[in-house]
């Protein structure tokens, strides 16, 4: 019995001396400006994280993930990063807000830390210094110009006006927006932002209805998308103007916030709902949520799948590394994820794909449509903007 004893204890000392730990490191909005988007982010990596240690999803290899709010704040963000690179020695940074990457990027560059953005501005990836950072989705430039070539299709000459963000987040595809429109024949007549503090936006819209804008493109998260589509249907223009979005202005988080108000509005992502049941990354979602007893409202956000995309892709990349979290070796498993050596998740409506010249992930998009129930329905299948490759023709190769 005392051998078999001592067998056991030799055997797990050998498991144990075989396992190793790898960190990687999330630094985003839990609270502050954008934390309603921010927080169901964090806790998508978070949750993701626990499950794949759990699963070991990398065979010799303990996953661990570290999750910090950052309050949108680019000094802590800073400060968070250098820890995590120079403390932690992680495998890959997770990063959230358009600011914090644009301020850290030569930092990425000189560290050659693989880093996945929760903002999706191209200019993250644009040279110089764009060679370690993948967006795990299409830009936020291709989605809003994927918005202004539909409204292109229906009217031509139509008036269009922009609400963004009060931050690099919200003006980052501004310019790219005005050059497509241009070519496409369509006219963005005003540009305004707006942040969650605007609770009365009447100004706004009198504003808008003066000038004969037609379509509100808007470039936010959903609680300021909400009090603008409140004070619209307060004001009868509901029926006047055709209100829209980019990714983290829609899904749930924008009807549970604005209901009926939300009725129509047209909203551009990559990932597939909640409500998409037959999907078997959203069976994932559910599965996950439910295993950390992370609450509904939470699981339900798209912004929670998003959170989940960046952390597959990290542990993905890991686990295509061999386990090897060095700098080296996620930058070679990352840029080989392309052609038939994609990655699916099931997260996404096409599947993510990188290379040394290609750092953008999931690059299909679908246009949907919120419907009298609060769902948003698709309106178009997968596809990609052909007009954002001609307006920025390196795509942030």
């Amino acid at each position: 019995m005392k051998k078999v004893l001592a067998l056991s204890a030799l055997l797990t000392l050998s498991f144990a001396a075989a396992q190793k730990t790898v960190t990687f490191g999330w630094s985003g909005a839990i609270t502050g400006p954008t934390s309603d988007a921010g927080s169901n982010y964090g806790y998508g990596v978070e949750d993701y994280c626990k499950y794949a240690a759990a699963a070991k999803l990398v065979p010799g290899v303990d996953i661990k993930c570290v999750v910090r709010d950052d309050q949108y704040n680019n000094a802590n963000t800073q400060r968070n990063f250098e820890d995590y690179v120079g403390n932690l020695k992680v495998a890959a940074f997770l990063d959230y807000s358009t600011g914090a990457t644009l301020q850290l990027k030569s930092t990425i560059q000189e560290t050659k830390t693989v880093t996945f953005p929760g903002s999706f501005h191209i200019g993250n990836i644009d040279k110089p210094d764009g060679d370690y950072i993948f967006l795990p989705i299409s830009s936020y430039s291709e989605q809003l110009i994927s918005l202004v070539e539909y409204v292109a299709k229906k009217e031509r000459g139509a008036k269009i006006a922009m609400v963004v963000n009060p931050s690099p987040f919200g003006r980052a595809p501004v310019d790219d927006v005005k050059k497509a429109a241009a070519r496409l024949g369509v006219s963005i007549v005003d540009v305004q932002e707006v942040g969650a503090n605007n609770l009365d936006n009447t100004a706004l819209l009198k504003r808008f209805e003066a000038a004969g804008v037609k379509y509100v493109i808007n470039q936010n998260t959903a609680a300021p998308v909400s009090n603008i589509l409140k004070d619209a249907k307060r004001l009868g223009l509901l029926s006047k103007m055709q209100f829209m979005g980019a990714h983290y202005t829609g899904g749930e988080d924008l009807t549970r916030l604005a209901g009926d108000a939300a009725n129509g509005y047209i909203w551009c992502t990559s990932y597939y709902l909640y409500n998409e049941a037959d999907k078997p990354g959203m069976q994932l979602v559910k599965k996950i949520g439910a295993q950390f007893g992370r609450p509904l409202d939470n699981v339900r956000s798209v912004h929670y799948t998003s959170g989940m995309l960046a952390a597959a892709i990290a542990i993905e990349t890991l686990r295509r590394a061999g386990g090897d979290g060095s700098s080296a070796a996620m930058y070679k498993a990352v840029t080989a994820m392309t052609g038939s050596k994609s990655y699916d998740p099931g997260f996404t409506v096409l599947p993510v794909t990188f290379s040394v010249k290609d750092h953008v992930g999931a690059e299909g998009l679908r246009l949907l449509q919120a419907d009298n129930t609060g769902n948003f329905k698709a309106i178009t299948g997968a596809t990609r903007s052909a007009m954002f490759k001609l307006v920025h023709p390196n795509g942030g190769n």
